[in-house]
């Protein structure tokens, strides 16, 4: 492996750390924080979803520039439009400004720039291995984000914790600046053949991916909302909780040693189906288990572990298609993070919603029991296609 393949690695990696963490790390606690601007659910859940519909807006745009303009760039614009959604939060200090610094950050969508660099630059006998590096990046990410993110507002603030994705945001534009080699995309641009942007689209295995990945997003933010929730009925105060998600590093050393076994076989959509089972369980013990502490603990263990191991091994689905659609792995990677985001945002909204009417979280875990089988319906009609 030569050097220039090392830096595109190793700077993807930290650049794709420093972007989940400043994603993920306001979800254990934007519910319970968000409550200490006076509002109501509703009100939290769009502080939630404004991301998501302003990344649902600007993944296909920054996608399709990823194909067309410097990406070293791309990135560092991102991530100043990200620093200063921060401070809008921070100087605001309330729920107004908490929904205009959110959809800030929405509109720094620059995760389809980050995986086309890998996508358009890693020799295929080494993008095993980037994918690899990439998980381990996810789940050092999850780490981070559900222990330090309930330990720094717990300890200090809430806007503590802005201070804190800030400075992460600094350092990925430093990172960028430093360790990510120019590619020159002058000879692709000139050449590349026009993209049939509605059969691609529509295309059936792109269609099931994309599916998978926007149904994944909603549980995600769903249980996010309402496991502080679950946490304060059998009597875990919101200062306390992130010595709960300390228990996630566990889960994501048992989350690495697994997708370390799935990467081995050819087959994995047989992985998807059994994690996708492991989601509907956890999704039940969530909704009938209430009371018990170590069960409640345990579920939400394997919900992290089965979706870090699903939201691994969709993207190499995605690679069998962009390999079939070359020069335009930005435009497919937007297209793949809009319906990521779309769930997050639906997830969110959808959730708060029926929390602000019904105030019961088992009315929004019966929702995920229905989305969960129909996801898994449609995995089952579709169980050849993604083999």
């Amino acid at each position: 492996m030569d050097i220039r393949t090392i830096r595109i690695i190793v700077g993807t990696c930290i650049l794709f750390t420093i972007r989940i963490t400043s994603t993920f790390i306001l979800l254990p606690v934007i519910t319970s924080y968000g409550k200490l601007f006076n509002t109501n659910d509703l009100l939290v859940g769009i502080s939630i979803s404004i991301y998501s519909i302003m990344q649902i807006i600007c993944q296909i745009p920054f996608g399709i520039a990823a194909d067309k303009f410097n990406r070293k760039n791309l990135i560092i614009l991102g991530l100043i439009i990200f620093i200063f959604g921060n401070i809008i939060i921070i100087k605001l200090n309330n729920i107004i400004g908490l929904i205009i610094g959110r959809g800030i950050h929405g509109i720094s969508a620059i995760s389809p720039v980050i995986m086309s660099i890998i996508y358009d630059s890693i020799n295929s006998k080494y993008y095993t291995t980037a994918m690899m590096c990439l998980g381990i990046s996810f789940l050092i990410s999850f780490i981070i984000s559900v222990v330090f993110g309930p330990m720094i507002t717990g300890l200090i603030s809430f806007n503590a914790l802005f201070i804190f994705i800030t400075i992460l945001s600094l350092l990925g534009i430093i990172i960028t600046y430093l360790i990510i080699p120019n590619i020159k995309l002058d000879n692709i641009v000139r050449n590349r053949p026009k993209l049939n942007i509605i059969s691609t689209i529509f295309n059936k295995n792109l269609v099931l991916i994309n599916f998978s990945i926007f149904c994944l997003h909603i549980l995600l933010v769903s249980n996010f909302i309402t496991i502080p929730y679950d946490l304060v009925k059998i009597g875990i105060n919101y200062s306390n909780h992130w010595k709960i998600y300390l228990y996630s590093t566990l889960s994501f050393i048992i989350t690495f040693l697994l997708i370390n076994i799935l990467n081995k076989y050819k087959y994995k959509t047989l992985y998807v189906l059994i994690n996708f089972i492991i989601l509907f369980l956890v999704s039940i013990l969530l909704k009938i288990v209430i009371f018990s502490k170590l069960l409640l603990i345990i579920s939400i263990q394997l919900f992290f572990i089965s979706f870090s191991i699903i939201e691994a091994i969709l993207p190499q689905f995605l690679r069998q298609i962009t390999n079939n659609v070359p020069f335009y792995n930005g435009t497919l990677l937007g297209l793949y993070s809009t319906n990521q985001f779309l769930g997050s945002a639906i997830g969110g909204l959808v959730s708060g919603l029926i929390l602000h009417i019904t105030k019961s979280v088992k009315f929004v875990l019966l929702i995920n029991i229905i989305i969960l089988l129909l996801w898994l319906f449609v995995i089952i009609k579709n169980f050849n296609k993604l083999k």
